[in-house]
Formats: structure tokens, sequence, C-alpha cells
């Protein structure tokens, strides 16, 4: 991926790498969990977005919006994807952090997307990704494993780090509303000992 790496992923080819598997793990267990039907072509654009959501931080400005605008203009990935699947990605990279709510977010540049056939898929992924960065909040990449368990209406996302992830655990519940809300599930985030 020549083009994350001309910006080091933004943060880092460790934290690209580690949100990227949070994300491919928790995609895979919220579809274990009957969560959502989604196949290998979402996959594959949240795989994209969580290596790429930080390259636009060291840009200058508001790096959400840098990132998008960055991989939006990428000729390599939009010759390898196609437009519409290179503007799912931005999107979903777009809304990884805590805000904007993407239900609520006004450019009407999004307002025209999300009324697509891709709206509430990138809404989806997006909250995945929300949840797989916050299990790097430190960049240090504790994280070693996340596993979901359902309940009734609600979601244990329990992770798993022979070192202390409070930070991390704080961070995922904070960015757990976007995940509650499409999911229409409760989500508790947990170290869990091995």
């Amino acid at each position: 991926m020549e083009f994350g790496r001309k910006y080091n992923f933004g943060r880092g080819w460790g934290h690209a790498s580690k949100v990227r598997d949070l994300a491919l793990k928790i995609f895979d267990e919220t579809k274990r969990l009957g969560l959502h039907d989604m196949g290998s072509k979402e996959r594959l654009w949240l795989e994209i977005a969580a290596l790429l959501h930080d390259v636009g931080v060291n840009t200058g400005g508001e790096h959400h919006e840098s990132s998008r605008k960055l991989i939006l203009s990428s000729k390599d990935l939009r010759e390898a994807l196609g437009s519409s699947d290179l503007e799912v990605v931005a999107w979903i990279a777009f809304f990884h952090r805590k805000k904007p709510d993407p239900f609520k977010y006004q450019s009407h540049e999004w307002r025209e997307f999300f009324k697509s056939e891709y709206g509430n898929v990138v809404v989806k992924l997006a909250a995945i990704l929300r949840i797989a960065d916050a299990l790097d909040r430190s960049l240090l990449q504790l994280v070693e494993d996340v596993e979901l368990e359902k309940s009734d209406d609600s979601v244990l996302v329990k992770i798993y780090s022979e070192k202390d992830a409070y930070v991390e655990v704080e961070r995922a519940q904070k960015k757990a509303p976007l995940f509650e809300k499409v999911f229409n599930v409760k989500v508790e985030v947990k170290q869990m000992l091995r």
C-alpha cells in the first residue's frame, strides 16, 4: 500500500495495522453474532479505511477531513478500487472519530452520499472502525485480541492484553454510541484475563 507509506499511515504502520486487525476481528465477530450480513466487499472497504484513517494527520488542519481528501485524490487508489468504492472508503475513514454524528452531519456532499445504497454501510463500518481505533488509543498496540459476546440486546466487547489497557477500554466505551445506534445493542467494553 504505497499510498499509505507515503504518509507513514498517519501515526505509523504499527497503529494502522493494529487498527486494521482489530476492525476486521470486530467485523467478523459482529457477523458471527448476526448483527449484520455484510460480505467480503464491505470487509475490504473496512480494511482499507482502517489502514488509511489517519493519513492526513501530518498535513495540517483537521486531519479527518484531510485524510478523506487525500484518499479521494489518490489516482492509484481510484484505479485499484474505482470511484464509488474509493468514496465509500474515504467516508468510513472520515467518520472514524467520535464526532461528527453521521446522522446529523450537514455537509451537502455527505447528505447526498448518505442517501445512496452505500450510506448505511458506511455508518456501520465507521462504527466498527471507531471502536477499533479507540482500542489503540495509546498507540502502543496493547490490545492483542478482541472477542464479542451477545446477550439479549447487549454486546460485551472483551479485549485481551497482558498490560493494563484502561485507556483503550475507556476510549472504546466513549466511542461506542454510534455502534450501539446502528447495531441496536448496548455495548460494554471490558479487559479480560486469559
